[in-house]
């Protein structure tokens, strides 16, 4: 409410001057209750950091959170901006001058520390002016020159104090001022106020008749002087058209309400101090949490596991907001955001999104180089990467069409090679991914291995089930025998037997043929003298069509030899059958084929079949060898 019923109006200018980095800066920020406005001047020249920014920005947060006049409030954030520039003077000691003005709209407080100046106003002219903490302000406070030489003095960039200093800070906090309306207050900086003297500031003032007209004027004042270097510069003018109005204070009231309040302070005392007791346990418990937490998260980030590191800063941030650490609160704060920079880095490598992983992986390195647990050589690694893992995602995603279009063989040889280049660079989630699509095609490429046996075996199957049908029983006994062999590699044991009954089936079919067509007597393997009459009139009519044993001279001359008698007769016949025998037990010359069944049932059925027709040959020579005898012994008889 106190904003809206006032009325104040601000306007600044801040330029570089002849420098490329302008190191001033200005920010302000109006409650409904309170206005802060800052003004800081960097002193040092560091590149990468702005001490005055940083200063700016910690003040008005810490404001932001409790607004507050008070001194004690004021100065615990100046000393907080103090500790944070020297956390972060790392390469050089970072270094600021600063004012800071805050304002309920009725009053007005500042805290000063260095050569940033505030020039009050009232009524067209200098109310008062803060002072420096600088050499030249102290000889002119010991009145050894006059305080108008303050700002030409060569002795008043020589500060004796300001935020940053390894001493500490020693601020000066100026009391409550009461403001009127049409005050004026003009925050500078040294490269304004040494420049333009306070006669041109007046008749800046006088001219103008808002705070924009007068930070202009006073830049064309500045630049009117035309010199050779012109320092950066920043004038901040606030205009004070209506302050609040604030109801008398009753003061019979405010001793009511402070006794009342020291009652109530005597009988719940007790209770407060149990109350602050606990708190500080808390506190300190919180404290031990932010510690180890802090601590092992430095330690997950020197190893590189920036997941759990991210986990640990978070507690460890958790834990300072706690204790209202602010200081380590950012700290946190910060370490937590380079984790999480490499977390999404690695994240969106995990997704093949290259390219915002190497924007991810940057922002991390820029930053990781003030933070002391971080490797900017391991962050700079993983950019490095990059490429060999996008060349690994072109091969797989390659591989990917190639398998989607059935070419099972080169998306194998493409999946290896991805895999193989992930191994090397360590791409641990694709090489995860890429052995799983091998498994994949190879089971794929047995599959149809597989399917081409079954087909050749099928056909060696059909192709012995036709010879069957045309009796070439022995070409049908070599295709079953092929797919016997194909079904047995491919593990199909019940394909295995059938073609076992088949070969089987087929050399019954045979052997059967065979003996049909006399190539096996039916009495193969009797003993001798053991045939019946019917096979006796067998063999003898197998003898006549077969080539004789001897001529028929010698027959008949045998005969003769022998005798007369019958006795006699059938005995030379015995001999001569004996003798034939003995002619042809040695084995065929044929040779026996073997069959490629696994038990050689084949071979042995042939081998048996070339020793029965060297029988049956040698049957056939016997029988005419008696029948040449019977005829000499009828010749004799007659005779």
């Amino acid at each position: 409410m106190r904003k809206d019923n006032s009325d104040f109006s601000t306007a600044f200018v801040s330029e570089a001057g002849s420098y490329i980095d302008n190191r001033d800066y200005f920010a302000f920020m109006e409650t409904d209750d309170m206005a802060c406005y800052v003004l800081a001047d960097g002193l040092d020249s560091d590149q990468e950091l702005h001490s005055a920014e940083m200063v700016v920005k910690t003040v008005l947060e810490n404001f932001m959170e409790k607004p507050s006049m008070s001194k004690r409030r004021l100065m615990r954030d100046l000393r907080e901006a103090q500790e944070w520039l020297q956390f972060e003077s790392r390469r050089v000691r970072l270094k600021a001058s600063l004012l800071m003005v805050v304002t309920n709209y009725n009053k007005m407080v500042y805290v000063s520390c260095g050569n940033v100046r505030l020039y009050h106003f009232r009524n067209g002219r200098l109310n008062f002016r803060s002072k420096d903490h600088s050499l030249a302000q102290s000889l002119a406070d010991d009145g050894r020159i006059p305080d108008e030489a303050t700002s030409t003095h060569e002795e008043r960039g020589n500060l004796l104090e300001y935020l940053g200093n390894p001493n500490g800070v020693h601020a000066h906090y100026a009391k409550k001022t009461q403001l009127a309306d049409g005050d004026v207050m003009l925050l500078t900086t040294s490269g304004m106020w040494e420049d333009v003297e306070l006669a041109e500031m007046l008749g800046a003032l006088e001219e103008a008749k808002d705070p924009v007209m007068l930070t202009d004027t006073l830049e064309e004042v500045l630049l009117s002087k035309q010199r050779r270097a012109v320092n950066n510069y920043t004038a901040a003018a606030i205009y004070v058209n209506k302050v609040f109005q604030e109801k008398p204070k009753n003061r019979r009231k405010l001793i009511k309400r402070i006794l009342i309040a020291l009652l109530v302070f005597i009988v719940v005392g007790g209770g407060a101090w149990i109350t602050l007791a606990r708190m500080a346990a808390n506190k300190a418990a919180a404290l031990e949490t932010m510690i180890e937490s802090a601590q092992t998260a430095d330690d997950y980030a020197r190893a590189g596991d920036y997941a759990k590191a991210l986990k640990s800063y978070s507690e460890a941030k958790n834990a300072a907001v706690k204790i209202n650490d602010k200081i380590h609160k950012r700290l946190y704060t910060a370490e937590q955001k380079v984790s999480q920079l490499v977390v999404d880095g690695d994240g969106y490598v995990e997704k093949a999104d290259f390219a915002k992983a190497e924007a991810s992986y940057e922002k991390a390195r820029k930053s990781a180089g003030l933070y002391p647990p971080f490797n900017v050589k391991d962050i700079e690694h993983k950019i490095d990467q990059l490429d060999s893992y996008a060349e690994t995602a072109s091969w797989m995603k390659d591989g990917d069409l190639k398998f989607q279009g059935g070419d099972y063989t080169n998306a194998l040889k493409l999946y290896q090679k991805a895999n193989k280049a992930a191994m090397e660079s360590g791409y641990t989630s694709a090489q995860k991914e890429l052995e799983k699509k091998i498994t994949e095609t190879n089971d794929k490429l047995a599959s149809i291995q597989q399917q081409l046996k079954e087909i050749q075996a099928g056909k060696l199957q059909a192709k012995g089930d036709r010879l069957m049908k045309d009796l070439d029983y022995e070409g049908a006994i070599d295709a079953y025998s092929g797919a016997q062999e194909i079904y047995q590699e491919i593990d199909k044991l019940e394909s295995v037997l059938a073609m076992e009954r088949s070969i089987a089936k087929a050399e019954e079919k045979q052997s059967a043929e065979q003996q049909k067509n006399g190539q096996l007597p039916a009495g193969l393997g009797l003993p001798d003298g053991a045939l019946n009459d019917a096979n006796a009139e067998d063999v003898a009519g197998a003898g006549l069509t077969s080539a004789t044993a001897a001529p028929a001279a010698d027959s008949q001359t045998k005969a003769a030899a022998t005798g007369s008698t019958g006795t006699g007769s059938a005995s030379t016949g015995s001999a001569s059958t004996s003798a034939v025998k003995k002619e042809a037990s040695p084995p065929s010359t044929s040779p026996a084929k073997s069959s490629s069944t696994g038990d050689g049932n084949a071979s042995s059925a042939k081998a048996a079949t070339s020793k029965e027709q060297g029988a049956a040959d040698s049957a056939s020579k016997a029988a005419g060898a008696s029948d040449s005898v019977s005829q000499d012994q009828a010749a004799v008889n007659g005779s």
